[in-house]
């Protein structure tokens, strides 16, 4: 008859003590501080023999558990006191990790990933270029894979009978960010391994990013152990707000301060272009930037992912919306820094329509403008707004015009009295949502110069004719003499840069002229009133005199 199974675990533990105590006298090997493990607090009636029943691959490898532990003494081990099982001897079960956001082209193994979708150990995911996926893992580790990444689930675990999960993977490219859960009850922490080495951690927030030769790893929350796997493979552990590299030969970096986050005190609230222009303060020590926007606070799903050499990055693709930003400096060794935090705010359609007419900067004359713009598809009406120009950029706080609900594309204004002036446009859908005004053109509407006087009384010479007329300084004039009223038979055009000429005759009969003033700055006056003269045939006499009849003389009218 067989013992009760209390009292035959203890003989054969009784057995097993003598080679147990043989092993350890002969050098014990105490496990390694960074070996995965599980840790079980002893509870009363615990026994090697019973715990190995309960956790081991080979339940009697427990001697094992007696080695790597130290224990010399089995039958007295301390209730309370710990016991530390190499996850390499437990057994255990499949996990699965499950894909909670997709944006883009995310493919897996053998096909497209879709939200939802279970992944057992040894799985693959790959993103395309601006595509992204957020991976839960199967310790409740939330990975974020970005855009052009490959990245395989090596381990995904529970240990059997302890709530224990085994859980890493593989970065071969890429970059990743990780919000590491803790590990609760003697739970091993989560890994990932690149080709150059590998970070372990026991719940922390921090990023990764392979490129084939090196290995960059980024502390924001906790501690990361940092191992490298090459030839010259050390250890460094890095802190928050410090990060390491790894290169090709498994060396780790001291680490270094990472880049504080940038100054976005002075980016806009409102952003009303489709084109969205960031511009961040430089920062010293910063050889690029990158701003993600994403859809929520949790930035599962990225929208935009852009990096710049500059401190001025844009943003193009996005519907009008809230979204949420982070934005971040790198410096010369490709370490990202912290997370600056803003809002994008973005209200760019529909868009605006494109001015015609006046175009930027006319000078027009007189006391009307004519204004015509381009039809927009996504409107129904427009709305045009004028203002004064005023110092210092305020010039639509107060209104001149105001013109809503504009159904045409041109719109003319009259009277307007003369000055400086800026205009603007916005497009207004069916349902009465208006969009952004376009950019400000401005305008200057002057009072035409002044006529010219009439010329003063022609003087007759000998073939010729002298006009004068009053001027302002710095104009210059034009002149048409012309054998009609209306000036289509023009028999001389001119442009002088004085007030008077002598004419050469050009025969006999009624002459019409007339002359206009442009300023120095091109301003060009109306035409002054027409005005005749009759010049008289003559005959030439032996000296070539023109000798003229009885007392007819040129007639000015």
């Amino acid at each position: 008859m067989l013992p009760a199974r209390p009292a035959f675990d203890l003989l054969v533990l009784a057995a097993a003590t003598a080679a147990a105590s043989v092993a350890l006298a002969a050098g014990p090997q105490p496990m390694a501080a960074d070996e995965p493990t599980y840790v079980h607090v002893l509870q009363p009636g615990d026994t090697l023999i019973g715990l190995g029943r309960r956790y081991l691959v080979e339940p009697g490898s427990w001697p094992e558990l007696a080695h790597l532990n130290q224990v010399r003494q089995p039958r007295r081990m301390p209730i309370g006191s710990s016991l530390r099982i190499p996850l390499r001897l437990m057994r255990t079960e499949p996990g699965l990790a499950i894909v909670t956001s997709i944006t883009g082209s995310v493919r897996g193994t053998d096909a497209p990933l879709i939200v939802g979708q279970t992944l057992p150990q040894g799985s693959e995911l790959n993103t395309g270029s601006d595509s992204h996926a957020t991976v839960r893992l199967v310790d409740g580790t939330l990975l974020r894979l970005r855009s052009s990444g490959r990245v395989r689930i090596d381990e995904a675990r529970r240990v059997t009978g302890t709530g224990a999960v085994r859980s890493g993977v593989q970065l071969d490219r890429g970059r990743v960010e990780i919000d590491a859960q803790p590990a609760r009850g003697g739970q091993p922490g989560f890994r990932i391994t690149t080709p150059q080495g590998v970070l372990g951690v026991r719940g922390t927030q921090f990023r990764v990013e392979a490129d084939g030769a090196l290995t960059r790893g980024e502390v924001l929350e906790g501690t990361v152990a940092v191992s490298g796997t090459g030839a010259a493979g050390n250890k460094q552990r890095v802190a928050a707000g410090f990060g390491t590299v790894v290169d090709a030969a498994g060396r780790v970096a001291q680490p270094v301060a990472l880049l504080p986050a940038p100054d976005t005190s002075q980016l806009p609230v409102l952003y009303e272009r489709p084109l969205v222009r960031l511009r961040l303060p430089a920062q010293p020590g910063a050889v690029a930037y990158r701003v993600l926007v994403a859809r929520d606070e949790t930035f599962d799903a990225v929208l935009a992912d852009v990096r710049s050499a500059t401190p001025e990055l844009r943003i193009a693709g996005l519907p009008d919306g809230r979204y949420p930003m982070r934005l971040r400096a790198t410096d010369a060794q490709g370490l990202e820094g912290r997370d600056a935090r803003a809002l994008l705010q973005l209200k760019a359609q529909p868009e605006p329509p494109l001015p015609r007419t006046p175009t930027p900067r006319a000078v027009i004359s007189g006391t009307r403008v004519d204004f015509a713009w381009t039809a927009s598809s996504e409107a129904q009406r427009y709305r045009l707004q004028l203002a004064r120009t005023i110092s210092g950029g305020a010039e639509f706080a107060v209104l001149d015009r105001d013109l809503k609900d504009l159904q045409a594309v041109a719109q003319s204004l009259d009277p307007l009295p003369p000055g400086a002036y800026v205009w603007r446009l916005a497009s207004v859908r069916a349902d009465g949502d208006q969009g952004p005004f376009g950019d400000a053109q401005s305008f200057e509407l002057r009072a035409p110069p002044p006529q010219p006087a009439p010329p003063s009384p022609p003087t007759v010479g000998d073939g010729s004719v002298h006009l004068s007329w009053q001027g302002l300084p710095g104009q210059t004039f034009e002149l048409q003499v012309a054998r009609d009223a209306v000036f289509t038979q023009i028999v001389t055009a001119l442009t002088l840069d004085r007030n008077q000429i002598e004419l050469p005759l050009t025969g006999a009969g009624r002459f019409h002229v007339r002359l206009r003033a442009r300023d120095a700055d091109g301003f060009v006056g109306p035409w002054s009133a027409s005005q005749s003269f009759d010049v008289i045939p003559c005959v030439r006499d032996a000296r070539d005199a023109c000798v003229r009849a009885g007392n007819e003389t040129l007639q000015l009218q």
